[in-house]
């Protein structure tokens, strides 16, 4: 459903500016605006959500949802429907929350993966659905009719919320109400300064950053900080956070640029373009559900790291993309898949499960946002790097040619670093803070360590 919602416009773009009169400028808004509220309102919901309890929450979203599609549905503006984004960004941030907790919450700890890889699996099929569902919604009626056929889902997800038996709820703490605010006019500043990443882009970028490191020193001072210090100051929590930015920032632009590559250096055509960008995703859906059994039995940061090392072999094939037959091309979407795929249930299962139950909800919100801040950054850098590229200057085909592949290449040496960082640090938390979830790995691979090996002086185990 979420996934639906976020992404499912980018196709209705023309027909929506066409039915509301849109100007250039407002229908650029109409993803940023979703994208910008739903980071800036996360932490502020998860303080929310703890307060009041995930089923009562989660039900005051749904509701506030189904109010926001309404409004799309009769947006007669501009102005209306993105109104209604906006609604859509903030109520996503809350349902974000809820999933995670009421996942962790409701499950044993040898079922939450499974549990977790079939949410991620869900979010796949929602975010490969996106474009052919509206596509078919505009070919056979009208763009708004998509935004209403939601409608019936939201009934569902209020029934089967009733099933949900735990009210999980944190310590009734006040809540700090000026520094929410200040949070959220710095978050929004903040993504879209990461979004626009020019000359006013990156004033916001400065001014977001100062605002920032003020609140900070603000809520160091204060009894209940909105800043949660006990995730900041966790290295393994932000090692998962990051590995996490890592794998959409790569997923979302590695999409875009191939889909440049295969359309104006290759010359496919736009149908097989779809089925070629359609093997990572169905990929992913099958993977993740394995990822999430595996992480039942191994540490989960093994996995992660594992899912990085494939994402890692995907860019960097993308990067050689214009030295490599097309064959290879396919193998590198496969790899792409296969570690999209692992990557998610593992990742959150072990975010989620090394912090106190009192401070889920927010380890959950920061989680959400760290992957659309991903999003957000690839998406920012990438036009930044095409601006550099191609300027203002007038160019033949051939040096349009040539300029996006350089620009592509480029992009994609950024993700491969990225990933390799990531498993880096995912094996570095492995390593360092043992007190895992699976001991039986640690122990294991601590045996066949080669100063393990040569300490008890038995040759022969090396050349096992």
């Amino acid at each position: 459903m979420m996934q639906l919602i976020a992404n499912m416009t980018v196709v209705a773009l023309p027909d929506i500016a066409v039915a509301l009169n849109f100007s250039a400028e407002g229908l650029l808004w109409v993803n940023l605006i979703y994208l910008m509220s739903f980071v800036s309102f996360s932490l502020p919901f998860a303080k929310i959500i703890s307060q009041y309890g995930i089923k009562k929450s989660t039900k005051l979203s749904i509701i506030l949802l189904f109010i926001s599609i309404a409004l799309s549905f009769l947006a007669v503006n501009e102005y209306m429907f993105l109104l209604s984004r906006l609604l859509q960004g903030l109520t996503s941030a809350a349902l974000a929350i809820s999933i995670y907790v009421i996942i962790v919450e409701e499950f044993q700890e040898n079922e939450m993966g499974s549990a977790l890889g079939m949410v991620s699996s869900a979010g796949y099929v929602g975010m490969l659905m996106a474009p052919s569902f509206m596509g078919f919604v505009i070919y056979f009626a009208d763009w708004k009719f998509a935004f209403l056929i939601l409608i019936p889902i939201l009934l569902v997800l209020l029934y089967l919320l009733n099933n949900v038996s735990k009210e999980w709820a944190g310590e009734k703490k006040p809540i700090d109400n000026k520094s929410s605010f200040f949070y959220i006019v710095i978050m929004a500043l903040f993504a879209y300064g990461l979004t626009e990443l020019d000359e006013y882009g990156m004033i916001f970028l400065v001014i977001s950053l100062i605002m920032l490191v003020i609140l900070i020193k603000i809520e160091k001072k204060v009894e209940e900080p909105i800043l949660n210090f006990n995730l900041i100051n966790n290295t393994r929590y932000v090692i998962g956070n990051y590995a996490a930015m890592v794998s959409y920032f790569t997923t979302t632009i590695a999409i875009t640029a191939l889909s440049f590559h295969l359309q104006y250096i290759l010359n496919f055509e736009e149908y097989i373009v779809s089925m070629i960008l359609i093997i990572s995703p169905i990929i992913m859906i099958g993977m993740s559900n394995i990822g999430g059994m595996l992480s039942n039995k191994f540490d989960p940061r093994l996995i992660s790291a594992t899912a990085m090392i494939f994402l890692a072999i995907s860019m960097t094939i993308y990067f050689f993309v214009d030295h490599i037959p097309f064959e290879i091309i396919l193998v590198g979407c496969v790899f792409q898949g296969i570690g999209n795929g692992l990557f998610s249930a593992p990742n959150n299962k072990y975010t989620l499960t090394i912090v106190d139950e009192e401070d889920l909800a927010d380890a959950s919100s920061i989680l959400s946002s760290s992957k659309e801040f991903g999003k957000i950054l690839s998406t920012g850098i990438y036009t930044l790097i095409l601006s550099i590229f191609f300027g203002n200057q007038t160019l033949g085909p051939e040096d349009l040619d040539y300029l996006l592949v350089q620009s592509s290449n480029l992009m994609m040496f950024i993700c491969m670093i990225l990933s390799v960082s990531a498993a880096i640090l995912l094996l570095y938390s492995f390593m360092k803070y043992e007190k895992g979830i699976n001991k039986g790995t640690v122990e294991f691979f601590k045996s066949i360590t080669p100063k393990r090996i040569l300490k008890k002086n038995k040759i022969s185990n090396l050349f096992k």
